[in-house]
């Protein structure tokens, strides 16, 4: 099991799992599953924003169970494809995206500045993934990836420290991704 996918493996997928044998009993579609879970993962950054915290939390962890199941059916039902692969992975940065805007609605003076850098610090790890793998290396290292940043961001809206939280966020990603970035340089030499 790797440390990226941690929280999912141990968590995510116990749930998620047993709901995409459910489904795959009704041909539900993978992509209407990526959808369904993007729609979630937005409302949970809406309920944030309007100060439901921990509504919003259990609507974030059930769009990560969902974010999971997409795939577990796709696997399942043999309906892997590289569309919904796709899908998945853009539409995780919307919802990612709306989590921190959430949080800095919360006091948008205050924390403006540090939601964007979470939030520019959060897509830098997406982008240099994937700008890696396009360029055929393999890039799945860092401690700041998606599991790590959404259970900090749940952790922190649930002890209100959104500032911290955020800070850590940020900086957790500017480091994933300056790790990503030189161990992607090493293999296209």
């Amino acid at each position: 099991m790797k440390w990226e996918y941690l929280i999912t493996e141990l968590v995510y997928r116990r749930f998620s799992k047993p709901i995409a044998k459910f489904l795959a009993r009704f041909n539900v579609s993978p992509t209407s599953i990526t959808f369904f879970a993007t729609f979630v993962g937005l409302f949970s950054g809406y309920l944030i924003a309007i100060n439901r915290i921990y509504e919003g939390v259990v609507v974030l962890f059930v769009s990560q169970i969902f974010d999971c199941v997409d795939g577990d059916l796709a696997r399942l039902t043999n309906r892997v494809t590289r569309m919904g692969g796709f899908l998945d992975r853009v539409f995780d940065r919307f919802v990612d995206a709306a989590i921190v805007v959430g949080i800095i609605a919360l006091n948008p003076l205050k924390l403006w500045l540090i939601g964007v850098l979470a939030i520019v610090g959060s897509f830098g790890v997406s982008m240099s993934r994937a700008m890696a793998e396009a360029e055929g290396a393999v890039c799945k290292v860092g401690i700041g990836g998606r599991d790590t940043r959404l259970a900090i961001i749940m952790v922190g809206l649930l002890l209100k420290q959104y500032y911290v939280t955020l800070i850590i966020v940020a900086v957790l990603g500017f480091i994933t991704t300056a790790h990503r970035i030189m161990h992607t340089l090493k293999q296209l030499k």
